[in-house]
């Protein structure tokens, strides 16, 4: 079999549409940006110490009643839900979701998630583990939390956990990472962007076999998170289509590594940290084999992924009893997580464009992901006591990075 080789990629994000529906977009309006250094990203003053997301402000309390929309910025994984926290809060300090009262958090293939907080009270329609589109509604404005008045609480956090700005602009340092960032002091642009697909490079059967290298000439490095574990993938990857002629048990190895490749079979060349079919993460170099139970004619698209950058030769096998290639394909030689990053800066803003209201104290910092109530952590400057265990705070983050590295590492 004759194996096409893809353009080669570098690490793109996924582009932003601004977190609403299109009936309410006219209610909402910037109150505070990303703090750098006591400037936003404009070198202008909307934004205030230490505040790490970007606020926007919806009619306050009488449009908090009437109900805004807050919708998925773009496609990706809910990976925290809290809610039940007072959602009236108008002093800047109310307790509960260290400092984001009622949120959701979305993990997003590459890498990057978003934090959407202050909502009212039984607002989140999600879960964890649910998959969202650009524009699913996540649940409502509210002021829930570190708030002095209704707003929403947007913040973009990368791969090693570090807030970003999703503006670009003299006093900010990434790109925009909108679809239309728009103009100063007004709204981002609505239009949500298509997530990069996968482009497998060619179709395999039962009985084919690829040798090659994750970073052979076209590989990309676009894709970081598959939704079938908290893991991010940061080396180059390469992705296959797999189909046979009948409905079959399919077995896939991955073997000869000597770096920490995994093998992700996903229902669709999306690649949007959507529909996982099964994955092998084994730690280390360790050979790596799933299962899948193929359908006749359809297509599974499987992807082969270096967790921390990793880079190895592999041997990737397709053994199936059918398959279109009659289980004799050739030998083809192509030669030529984790864990989640997590809140941890307070919000201040009264979602008012006058600006009035109190400054919090800052809130502390998300111990764990995936959970509803992790024991806060010591506030800065604080003690931290609101209930907290011996084990919260820095103590519950080294516990879960723990339990994730044991994970990770077998």
């Amino acid at each position: 079999m004759m194996l096409v080789g893809l353009l080669v990629g570098l690490a793109s994000g996924q582009d932003y549409a601004f977190p609403t529906s299109p009936d309410d977009r006219p209610h909402w309006y910037p109150t505070a940006y990303k703090d750098h250094g006591g400037v936003d990203w404009d070198c202008g003053t909307i934004t205030y110490g230490g505040h790490n997301g970007s606020d926007f402000g919806g009619g306050s309390f009488a449009g908090m009643d009437e109900g805004r929309d807050v919708t998925a910025a773009a496609p990706g994984t809910v990976i925290v839900v809290h809610d039940g926290e007072f959602d009236r809060c108008t002093t800047g300090d109310c307790a509960g979701g260290y400092g984001f009262g009622n949120y959701v958090q979305l993990a997003h293939a590459d890498g990057r998630t978003t934090l959407y907080g202050h909502l009212k009270q039984f607002s989140p329609l999600v879960a964890v583990g649910d998959d969202v589109s650009c524009g699913d509604k996540l649940g409502e404005m509210g002021s829930s939390g570190y708030s002095t008045g209704p707003h929403l609480h947007f913040e973009v956090r990368g791969a090693g956990g570090v807030a970003e700005d999703p503006f670009d602009g003299p006093c900010s340092g990434p790109p925009t990472y909108w679809t239309d960032q728009g103009v100063y002091g007004e709204l981002p642009g609505d239009v949500c962007d298509e997530p990069e697909p996968c482009v497998p490079e060619a179709e395999l059967s039962c009985g084919d076999v690829v040798v090659g290298r994750n970073d052979d000439p076209g590989s990309t490095s676009a894709t970081w998170r598959y939704g079938c574990d908290d893991f991010v993938y940061s080396g180059p990857e390469r992705s296959f289509t797999v189909r046979t002629d009948r409905d079959e048990p399919v077995a896939l190895r991955l073997e000869g590594l000597s770096a920490d490749l995994d093998l992700v079979a996903l229902a669709s060349d999306a690649c949007d940290g959507t529909g996982c079919v099964a994955s092998s993460s084994s730690p280390d170099s360790s050979d790596e084999a799933l299962v899948f139970d193929a359908v006749a004619g359809e297509p599974v698209t499987v992807v082969i992924d270096g967790w921390e950058g990793a880079v190895s030769a592999f041997t990737l096998t397709v053994d199936c009893d059918g398959g279109l290639n009659t289980g004799s394909g050739p030998t083809a030689d192509t030669g030529a997580s984790g864990t989640e990053p997590t809140p941890t800066e307070p919000d201040t803003d009264t979602g008012d464009p006058t600006g009035s209201g109190s400054d919090p104290t800052p809130e502390g910092e998300l111990d764990e992901v995936g959970t509803l109530t992790p024991s806060p952590p010591p506030r800065p400057g604080g003690c931290g006591c609101d209930g907290a265990t011996a084990m919260g705070g820095r103590g519950a983050l080294l516990l879960w990075s723990m339990v994730l590295w044991m994970r990770r590492r077998g």
